[in-house]
This record gives structure tokens, sequence and C-alpha cells, in this order.
């Protein structure tokens, strides 16, 4: 009995290492909760063409946009924990649709398999505008008896949240205009409808054109190759927060208990994908390149909390 006992043991044991080999026996469903063509599609494709080849299955895209990202994190959710299937978000949108209500999903039921790129948020202002440096700006702002205008994705958004911290940072005249949407928001400035915007970097980068940015929400000086800003805290000597939208790759977080090898081969496959061939030459084609920046799904979580003290520090201003 006791052999036969251990030979059993050494069964479960080889079929478990074959189960883990064979994963991922079938397409991967990766839900975009946005309309086609957005920086969501986009940044998911980069990091698709690597990645379908280190898999050796096709990842098919499934568009579900809608009530701020949830339809598609409903979908998520109704799936099994099996490892086939992963949304893309920024981890600062969720956790702002966490905060705010808009989510009924958590941190608890939302785990992470990497981050892709990372786009700070700027402070942006049309190329006409009279306030060409930061200074310009916050010294227009202190004595403007008529308040100035800053247009913003959505009322609860990330750039929402960034306006009205600067507002009471720097004691400025100006109020918030949220719109529905960034493109919106950014669409605004360039038709001078509004004095400024705030938004992420990159995403602007396609009115460049029209506009162009004075500072970032960031801990450090980013990439300076479109516009080279100051971050707000070295502008102004105030404790402004790293306000960055990280562009992660999101999973049932309970996947991990539930299929373990399928989980540890997607986190795996994942980061190698993020240094192949095939996807950094695509994000260099799509512009991509200056902001690709792994991380693994600790520091995902990690960036979760730094956010959520964030939040809590200003969560009175919204």
């Amino acid at each position: 009995m006791k052999r036969l006992s251990i030979l059993l043991a050494i069964l479960f044991c080889f079929a478990g290492v074959a189960a883990a080999a064979d994963f991922p026996e079938k397409p991967i469903t990766h839900i975009i909760p946005a309309k086609a063509g957005g920086g969501f599609d986009r940044s998911s494709r980069v990091l698709a063409t690597g990645w379908e080849t280190i898999l050796k299955q096709p990842i098919k895209f499934d568009y579900s946009p809608g009530a701020s990202g949830m339809i598609g994190f409903g979908k998520l959710m109704s799936k099994p924990a099996d490892g086939y299937t992963t949304i893309m978000t920024t981890i600062a949108m969720q956790a702002m649709n966490i905060n705010t209500g808009v989510s009924k999903f958590t941190w608890d039921q939302i785990g992470f398999v990497g981050n892709l790129i990372t786009d700070p948020n700027v402070l942006l202002v049309h190329k006409d505008s009279p306030y060409q440096t930061i200074a310009d700006f916050l010294k227009a702002g202190k004595v403007a008896k008529k308040p100035l205008t800053i247009s913003t994705s959505h009322p609860k958004a990330v750039s929402t949240l960034a306006a009205k911290i600067l507002i009471e940072l720097t004691g400025i005249n100006a109020k918030v205009i949220a719109f529905d949407g960034g493109s919106k928001s950014r669409n605004a400035l360039a038709g001078k409808q509004v004095d400024a915007c705030i938004g992420p970097y990159f995403s602007a980068a396609s009115k460049k054109d029209f506009i162009k940015a004075l500072a970032s929400f960031t801990d450090k000086k980013v990439w300076d190759g479109l516009w080279d800003i100051p971050t707000l805290s070295a502008a102004t000597g105030k404790p402004f927060p790293n306000l960055v939208e990280p562009f992660a790759f999101m999973i049932r977080r309970d996947t991990a208990q539930v299929s373990p090898e399928a989980y540890k081969t997607l986190v795996k496959t994942f980061k190698d994908a993020f240094k192949s061939e095939k996807t950094l030459k695509m994000a260099q084609e799509q512009g991509m390149e200056p902001f690709i920046d792994y991380w693994s799904p600790e520091d995902c979580d990690a960036y979760v909390k730094q956010f959520q003290s964030v939040w809590n520090q200003y969560k009175h201003l919204m």
C-alpha cells in the first residue's frame, strides 16, 4: 500500500508537470475595455507581437468599451481563473475607479501579469499660449481675476485629481473642466477652448502640432525627446505626487492559486516578450520606445499601495 501511495504521488507530480508544459493549449483572450485603435489597443498589440511567438498561440482581442472600463472587467471576472483571459488598463485608472465607487471589482479580485509602458501625466498648453513656461502659467494663475480653465478626461479621472492637487498646492485661481474622454479634453485645448489640459505625455503627443507640455507630475524628469520639461516638484518646490499611467496587463487575482503553473507561465513569457526583438521593434515604430517600462506583478502591487497613499491624502479634493 505504501509503495502504491508513492507511485500515485509520482504520477500526480508528472501529470502536473505535463499540464504546466501544455499551457497554453488554446488562444489567449485579451480584453480591451475601450474602442479599437486607442492607447490600450496599440500598446497591447506591441506586446502581443512578441508574446504570441513565445506562447505559440494567438492572442485574440476582445473590444468591450463602456462604463469606464467596467464592461470589460465584468467579462474578465466572468471567465474561469485558468490564465486564458487578460485585460489591459492603467493601474491608476482602475485605482480611481475603485476609490470613487465606479468599480465593484477591487484589488483583492484583480491581479497582474506585468506592466508594459508608463506614461507620465503632464500639464499642457496651446503652442500659441501666452504661458510658455510653468512659471508663466502659475504667475498668471495667482493674479487671474477670472479662473484659468484646465481640461481633464473625466470627473473621476487621475487627470482631474492631478488638476485639483495642482490648484491646491500652488494656490492658483483655476477650475477644472472635465470631459468624457482624454481625446476630447486634448481637442478642447487644441481648439483653444481651455487654457490648459492635464493628460499623459505619450497620448498627448498626437496633438504635438497644436500643444506643448510645461511640467510633469512625476518624481523624476521625463523623456525630453518631444518636450523638455521640469517636474512640478522641481519647478515649485512643492511635494507633488508621482501621478503616472502604468499600462498593465491584468488578470483575475485568484489565477495564481487556482492555476499556479499557468500564471507562472504568463508572468515569465510576458517578461520574455517584453524584451523580445519583435516587441521592441514595434514599440519603436509606434513611438512608444521611450515609455517602455517593465514592472513585475510585485512592482504593480507596490504602485497600487503608493497610489492609495496619494488618494488618502487628497481624496477630499474629489
